[in-house]
């Protein structure tokens, strides 16, 4: 995952926290980082070291059936005073098992933007 930004999104002018979350099918969830924010100044790239996690799930697929996974991706700024803002939205679908593919995620005027590596593996147990 990278997150970088040409836009400062502070009140204040400082830095802007950013978050990803996920949401998938009914009730199930998640957040990255799961406590606190992604600090980015203006002009400033984020680039994880590691694999980094943000959606996980283990779905039984029967042979010969074709199997989904719908999920909806949202990049939010954390403001203090206002309620979170939506930088970016967007819904993708996973046919499993699939190859590695990336999306970038970014907003409508291209001065946020998120690299996001997806992998849909077939395990047996």
């Amino acid at each position: 995952m990278s997150l970088k930004t040409l836009k400062d999104y502070d009140i204040l002018g400082r830095v802007g926290e950013f978050y990803l979350r996920v949401d998938g099918d009914k009730m199930l969830k998640s957040r990255f980082p799961h406590k606190g924010v992604i600090k980015l100044q203006k002009n400033q790239v984020f680039t994880s070291k590691a694999d980094m996690n943000i959606w996980s799930e283990f779905k039984t697929v029967r042979t010969g059936k074709p199997a989904v996974v719908h999920l909806t991706l949202y990049l939010r700024e954390k403001d203090h005073l206002k309620k979170d803002q939506t930088i970016a939205k967007e819904e993708i679908e996973i046919k499993l098992p699939s190859k590695t593919q990336y999306i970038i995620l970014q907003d409508p005027k291209e001065q946020t933007k998120a690299k996001l590596r997806i992998q849909a593996t077939r395990t047996r147990y």
